[in-house]
């Protein structure tokens, strides 16, 4: 496990160099870069050495078998990555709505909604390379992209994580979200006006659609 500290202001880096001690598993560094999401996961994937890279924020929970479920299922199905249903979590835990996972999710299903929330994805660095993020809005749905071009992902339909959704993010200006989906349609695949235009409208439908599915 390589986790890098975000210039944080508690008690995480102590706490670190303690588990760090008691687990030769776990590595820790410090984002010495300017202070962003997008710059401590780069810098976790440089450092990683294992088979397979998956993302955990802070403030985000893992399922206890996700790791385990994602990788049999890719084994079993020849996949190279993988995704799963998630909960969005209010900042005190309660569940706000259950996003529930595409069976099998391609280069061309992203064009029109993320299906991959990206503490749910898993994909094996040791076949298809590492990617990094790029410092733009979306960064993880952009760098999606690029490993789909390579290979399908294989969705486990159980709820693996919990998202936590949070006012103070940035994510969570619905317009400035949008406006980072349009532009990386159109700068970053370079689609056309036209294209860029009819995927971005099927993408506002369907982020409508997802926020109001309620938990069953």
């Amino acid at each position: 496990m390589c986790i890098t500290d975000d210039n944080s202001c508690d008690r995480t880096l102590e706490l670190l160099k303690i588990l760090a001690m008691s687990d030769q598993r776990i590595k820790f560094h410090l984002n010495k870069d300017s202070r962003s999401a997008t710059n401590a996961r780069n810098n976790s994937i440089k450092k990683s050495t294992g088979d397979y890279i998956a993302f955990l924020d802070s403030d985000d929970i893992w399922h206890p078998k996700k790791l385990e479920l994602q990788i049999e299922a890719m084994k079993n199905n020849n996949f190279f990555a993988s995704h799963s249903s998630y909960y969005r979590v209010d900042e005190c835990g309660n569940n706000i709505s259950l996003v529930k996972s595409k069976e099998n999710v391609t280069y061309k299903d992203m064009f029109t909604h993320n299906h991959i929330g990206n503490l749910t994805g898993i994909y094996n660095s040791k076949v298809l390379g590492k990617f990094y993020q790029k410092n733009i809005g979306h960064e993880d749905y952009e760098m999606w992209l690029r490993i789909l071009e390579k290979t399908d992902s294989i969705g486990v339909l159980e709820p693996l994580a919990s998202y936590t959704v949070s006012t103070k993010s940035l994510s969570a200006n619905k317009f400035k979200a949008a406006k980072w989906h349009y532009n990386i349609l159109r700068n970053e695949i370079g689609l056309n006006k036209f294209k860029s235009s009819f995927y971005f409208c099927h993408y506002v439908f369907n982020a409508i659609k997802t926020r109001t599915s309620l938990v069953n």
